[in-house]
């Protein structure tokens, strides 16, 4: 049953957010849903996943004011404090789940293995793998990710992260304005056993069910292997919570509501036009399947 929804901006702590109620009495378990490198707030999503039952806070955690202006050393810990957010709601339970897409698909995994409150993640095209940060006051596309940063922090510690590479191919089509994947710059993951250990965001500590969502022609970034890194991880430890990888033949741009169709698979960046991957009919299809995958997920494991 879809609800109405009540909505209400959240500005306390130094969150910056929007908490998306469903109308009715019961259970409203709560989920703490975050966007990607776009930064920003993701406040429609957050209004269509609470009507279907959860209390979503949506979590700006950079890219609006009173917040970092990049992706660049962001602590945990502000996460933990949406769902203490979260946990002062009269509706929501004792446990919550955790989603996000792209950068906010690795936070959510991050989020998952810090914070034993998690009962469910859902990663959208996200990374097992900790990856570099993203400083927008460095320029142009080049010189962020020459000069990219620690995304992450705990305890005010910076996590490693994966080093971006730039071939002659993207800067080939950088120089000439065609359009770019900014996949080119994500290398594999790493093959030498302990560097892939160094990297890798330890799930099997989640206290709870994970599901990875990934694209097989993923322009953002190689989703796919870098969510097999969580998934082979959770394998290896025998995770005893369910968990599963889901892999859509389809770009990157699968993440979210599918309220409104996308009709192209480009989109603006730092000075070049990013190519998503895929085609927008495949894109389309597959965002459907991925949002329904995502609240059937979280209903079955926390409802």
């Amino acid at each position: 049953m879809v609800r109405n929804v009540t909505k209400r901006p959240i500005r306390e702590g130094g969150l910056v957010g929007v908490l998306a109620t469903p109308d009715g009495a019961g259970p409203a378990p709560g989920v703490l849903l975050l966007g990607g490198a776009e930064g920003g707030l993701h406040e429609q999503d957050a209004e269509d996943l609470s009507a279907h039952g959860f209390t979503v806070l949506a979590l700006a955690y950079f890219g609006l004011p009173g917040l970092p202006d990049g992706l660049v050393d962001i602590p945990l810990e502000y996460f933990c404090r949406g769902l203490d957010v979260l946990a002062e709601q009269p509706r929501t339970g004792e446990r919550f789940g955790v989603t996000g897409a792209s950068r906010g698909g690795e936070a959510a995994l991050l989020v998952g293995v810090h914070d034993a409150r998690i009962a469910a993640v859902v990663s959208v095209v996200g990374s097992g793998l900790l990856t570099a940060g993203i400083d927008f006051r460095l320029g142009p596309l080049i010189d962020i990710l020459g000069g990219a940063p620690a995304s992450w922090t705990v305890g005010g510690q910076r996590l490693p992260f994966l080093e971006h590479v730039i071939p002659d191919e993207m800067r080939e089509r950088i120089k000439r304005g065609q359009p770019v994947r900014l996949a080119l710059a994500f290398p594999p993951p790493p093959e030498d056993a302990g560097e892939l250990e160094r990297l890798s965001i330890p799930v099997e500590r989640t206290k709870g069910a994970v599901l990875l969502l990934s694209a097989t022609d993923d322009g953002g970034w190689p989703s796919q292997a870098y969510s097999q890194v969580a998934a082979d991880r959770l394998r290896a430890a025998g995770h005893p919570y369910p968990y599963g990888h889901r892999v859509f033949e389809a770009g990157h741009l699968i993440a979210g509501t599918p309220r409104d169709a996308m009709l192209s698979t480009t989109s603006p960046g730092p000075g070049v036009t990013f190519e998503h991957g895929g085609t927008p009919a495949a894109n389309n299809a597959a965002r459907e399947q991925a949002w329904l995958a995502t609240i059937e997920f979280f209903t079955e494991h926390l409802m």
